[in-house]
């Protein structure tokens, strides 16, 4: 019989530790990266959602001829003095025949107030009013008062930190815009822009 040598496999010590220290100098450079792209996202999504409820308010006020409202809320009852949108708002329309504008919302009378939409907080940013007004549209789609206009502005803002966080280069910001038309558009904050009103 002829004797069989078995090669054993496996991975040496020295090939075990450079693929450490390859996988190491790999996550070091990742995490960063991931990270930002999760801002990034929640910068995104917070943006998109009031995107669509601007545009859903604009469209239920053209199909049902009536005056659809939006404002900031903390509680989902009631519209909040406050230019910041980061804790929730409601989209709002109001019984027949009301012809005032940005009236607040009251869910204790319910004869004059029909919710819509309730949006709740955003984890992560802040998401800022240029003016603490009710921003509602008119039966053909436009921004009531005539010739108003509305701006927001979204940033990343760590976790527990107050105020506008701020638009940098690797988590920028996004602007969004209601032109008196009801219109909608949306652009990149410039780097280093705080997200706080003056």
């Amino acid at each position: 019989m002829k004797n069989r040598h078995r090669c054993e496999r496996g991975f040496t010590l020295l090939e075990l530790m450079v693929t450490l220290a390859v996988a190491s100098v790999l996550v070091v450079i990742a995490v960063p990266s991931f990270r930002d792209l999760l801002r990034r996202n929640q910068v995104s999504s917070a943006s998109n959602a009031l995107l669509a409820d601007l545009s859903y308010a604009r469209s239920e006020a053209s199909t049902r001829g009536s005056i659809v409202s939006i404002c900031p809320s903390t509680d989902g009852t009631t519209c909040a003095s406050t230019q910041a949108y980061e804790s929730g708002w409601l989209v709002y329309t109001y019984s027949a025949g009301h012809s005032v504008a940005a009236t607040a919302y009251d869910a204790s009378k319910p004869a004059t107030n029909l919710l819509l939409r309730h949006t709740m907080a955003r984890e992560g940013v802040s998401l800022q009013a240029d003016s603490a007004d009710i921003v509602s549209f008119g039966p053909q789609g436009q921004l009531l008062p005539t010739g108003s206009t509305h701006t927001f502005w979204t940033c990343f803002r760590p976790k527990g930190e107050s105020g506008g966080g701020s638009s940098t280069g690797k988590v920028p910001g996004a602007e969004l815009a209601v032109n008196g038309s009801g219109s909608t558009s949306s652009k990149k904050l410039t780097e280093k822009t705080s997200c706080l009103f003056p």
